[in-house]
C-alpha cells in the first residue's frame, strides 16, 4: 500500500463530517424550538425521536472523526516508518471499517428521519 492513500480519502471524509454536523445542529435547533415552551405530548414524542436522532449523529461523527484520525496515522506511518507496514495497513483497515458503520448509521437517520415526519403529517391535522 502507496502510504498516500488514507490521506487522499481524508477529503471525503471531511464533507461526510461536515454534513452531520449540519444535520445535528438543524435537528438540536428543532429539538429547541419544541421545547422551548411547554409542549404537547405528541410534541414532547416527537421531541424524544429526534433526540434520538442526534444520538445517532453523534455516533456517526465520532466514528468519523476516529476513522480520519487512524486514516490520518496509517499515512503518516506508512510514510516515515516503512518498517511498520503491518501497523500502518492495520489503521487503514479499522478506518474503514469505522466509515462504514458511519454510514450504516447515517443510513438507519435516514429512513428514520422519513419516518418521523410522516408521523408529524399524519398528526398534523390533530394539532
Amino acid at each position: 500500500m502507496e502510504w498516500y492513500l488514507p490521506i487522499t480519502i481524508m477529503p471525503g471524509i471531511g464533507m461526510l463530517i461536515f454534513s452531520t454536523t449540519a444535520q445535528m445542529m438543524a435537528i438540536s435547533g428543532e429539538v429547541g424550538n419544541l421545547l422551548s415552551d411547554k409542549c404537547t405530548d405528541f410534541e414532547h414524542k416527537i421531541a424524544g425521536l429526534k433526540i434520538r436522532q442526534i444520538k445517532r449523529l453523534t455516533y456517526s461523527s465520532t466514528l468519523l472523526y476516529s476513522a480520519a484520525g487512524m486514516y490520518v496515522l496509517s499515512g503518516i506511518l506508512g510514510a516515515f516508518l516503512t518498517k511498520l507496514t503491518f501497523v500502518s495497513n492495520l489503521l487503514l483497515i479499522m478506518g474503514t471499517f469505522a466509515v462504514l458503520f458511519a454510514l450504516i448509521l447515517l443510513i438507519i437517520y435516514a429512513f428514520k428521519t422519513i419516518k418521523i415526519r410522516q408521523i408529524q403529517f399524519e398528526n398534523n391535522h390533530k394539532l
